[in-house]
């Protein structure tokens, strides 16, 4: 099956070659001109995150520091301690939701709807930690992972910092009601049994699993069908009472999940796909050379999966279909409701929205890297990144 043309569109992200992904630093070294982050993406010299010579895996400044050229750290003011990952809920409840202000843009909220968000009573952000994944269960209960066991939350009025008690990495988030929500993630070697698994149940947070392979991924149908899966093609499942592993033929690692009903998917290195049929996780084609980085799924006969050096691929029910899409392009995130309703981010704060016959670049207030995108319908959707990084659609 050809993809259309517009379908080509969507996904023509104009960044540099050194953005381009692969999905781990040790492939990344190869090719990359700046350095490589813990999921093997190529970040520019210019990036707050890549200070070191080429093919380095990163180091990040410090936290009055910044990543200048030659990539050397550099220092700037400090920052205020309003702006410190996991401060707490630093919006007094007497007062209202700060507006979108101290941006250096002129309009703070452009006209495409795309503003900033989770931010403090000052109007910066929550925390300067990269966020990895957002999942919104509703309008008004939406969470948000990242670097060094940050949790964000908005309740629909504000945004807090959840104090989580991990120092953990969180890759992955997902929620099947404001009682049960997972997150998954881990630090260190990803060869080394660093994996964690950590449950909120309204109340607390507890970690529920570790010592396993770093879990990237987590998604679910209900609270009793729960799949988590990470590196070197390990697959957990929760029923709702007992945590089991489970095989899937494969080792290469496996960064996203996605499903509708009993059909659930799986993608990541070296153009990944599983395919969950209800009984048992097998490869299916195509076998594409490069990683992929996103699921999503419109219902049991029709899903997408993207990811770096332009890969791309389209299910009918029955097969799929590949596009080449060039080496510039670099897809991070999806979501929509329908397939002429989707978002789609990627690097320099790029934002796009497919409606079935073309795509339109959206204006955002950030150039930083975007790492997630999900929604509760089709005018609420969040998309998060690097340095802290919240995006909210406002139409």
């Amino acid at each position: 099956m050809r993809l259309s043309m517009p379908l080509l569109v969507l996904f023509f992200f104009c960044g540099c070659q050194n953005s381009t992904l692969v999905l781990r630093s040790a492939d990344c070294s190869k090719t990359c001109n700046g350095c490589c982050d813990a999921v093997g993406t190529c970040l520019p010299g210019t990036s707050n995150e890549a200070c070191g010579a080429r093919g380095d895996v990163c180091g990040a400044c410090g936290a009055n520091e910044v990543c200048g050229e030659p990539r050397l750290c550099l220092a700037v003011a400090p920052i205020e301690p309003s702006t410190m990952p996991d401060a707490g809920p630093v919006v007094p409840p007497e007062l209202p939701q700060p507006p979108d202000a101290g941006v250096t843009s002129s309009t703070p909220c452009p006209p495409d709807g795309w503003c900033l968000d989770g931010l403090d009573a000052l109007a910066a952000p929550l925390t300067r930690a990269h966020l990895r994944a957002v999942w919104a269960r509703t309008a008004s209960d939406v969470w948000v992972v990242g670097d060094q066991g940050t949790v964000l939350h908005f309740d629909g009025a504000r945004w807090s910092a959840v104090q989580t008690g991990l120092s953990d990495d969180l890759f992955g988030v997902w929620a099947s009601s404001a009682q049960d929500v997972w997150a998954v993630g881990g630090s260190g070697d990803p060869t080394q049994p660093i994996g964690v698994v950590v449950h909120f149940d309204g109340t607390s947070w507890t970690v529920r699993q570790r010592n396993l392979r770093r879990v990237d991924a987590v998604w679910g149908s209900a609270s009793t069908d729960v799949w988590f899966a990470g590196v070197a093609g390990s697959m957990h499942h929760f029923d709702g009472t007992t945590f089991s592993d489970v095989t899937t033929g494969t080792t290469k690692d496996i960064v996203d999940l996605a499903g509708s009903g009993a059909r659930v998917w799986a993608v990541g290195a070296s153009g990944l796909i599983l395919s969950f049929d209800g009984t048992a996780w097998t490869e299916v084609p195509p076998s594409m050379p490069n990683g992929l980085t996103s699921a999503l799924a419109f219902g049991p006969s029709q899903a997408w999966v993207a990811g770096g050096n332009g890969a791309f691929a389209t299910w009918n029910g029955t097969a799929w279909s590949t596009a080449a899409l060039g080496q510039e392009i670099t897809v991070m995130g999806l979501w929509g409701t329908r397939p002429d309703a989707v978002w789609a981010v990627g690097p320099s704060g790029e934002v796009r929205f497919f409606d079935g016959l073309s795509s339109v670049v959206k204006v955002t207030p950030t150039q930083n890297f975007l790492r997630d995108v999900h929604g509760s319908d089709d005018t609420h959707v969040w998309a998060v990144g690097f340095n802290g990084t919240v995006l909210s659609y406002r139409p």
